[in-house]
């Protein structure tokens, strides 16, 4: 299963979705540092340690998909 995490800077936010959400995208869209982004994980483990990694500082889990 994939995960996906979505970083938005401009509201400190990090969230983990699971990959058939139905906030995650369908298909790329752009990103920038401030609008955030959307980064695909193979596993669970790695969206995790993405998730820390990733500078903001409210680390949430989707409400929806529940991963």
């Amino acid at each position: 299963m994939i995960y996906w995490i979505h970083i938005a800077h401009s509201i400190d936010r990090v969230t983990l979705h699971k990959d058939r959400c139905s906030e995650v995208p369908s298909s790329q869209t752009s990103t920038d540092y401030w609008g955030g982004g959307w980064y695909d994980y193979p596993d669970k483990e790695r969206a995790l340690a993405a998730m820390e990694q990733a500078g903001p500082t409210d680390l949430r889990r989707c409400p929806l998909c529940k991963p």
